[in-house]
């Protein structure tokens, strides 16, 4: 099996739900943070999320009108699809919460920040 950066391998790929109810985010909130030009993440352990990780994200309407948030969101959510099954740790819960720069920043280095946030919290807080 080929393996990638984390080496963990294609079929190895983590399973990525997505946080919707409050409670979820709210727990969150005292957790160790990161920051990124784009966003800032959150992440804790969460026991029920088994063998995946859920991520959510949060916009907010300082960011701009529906269409900026909107863009801001899908940049965000396609990083997180690229990134998360192969960097992410396994039985975690993440946040990102968004920051203007996410909306101009180039793509690639989106997805850069998202390698090294993820990096750092895993290795600042294990």
């Amino acid at each position: 099996m080929p393996e990638n950066q984390s080496g963990r391998s294609d079929s190895a790929k983590l399973k990525v739900a997505v946080l919707k109810k409050r409670r979820d985010f709210l727990a969150l909130r005292n957790s160790p943070k990161t920051g990124a030009p784009a966003f800032l993440m959150a992440a804790r352990r969460n026991p029920e999320a088994g063998d995946g990780v859920r991520v959510g994200l949060t916009v907010t309407k300082k960011l701009g009108g529906a269409v900026q948030r909107n863009r801001i969101r899908r940049r965000l959510r396609a990083a997180v699809r690229e990134v998360f099954p192969f960097h992410a740790e396994a039985g975690k819960d993440y946040v990102l919460i968004a920051r203007s720069a996410a909306h101009s920043r180039k793509y690639a280095a989106i997805l850069d920040d998202v390698k090294q946030a993820l990096l750092r919290l895993a290795k600042d807080h294990k």
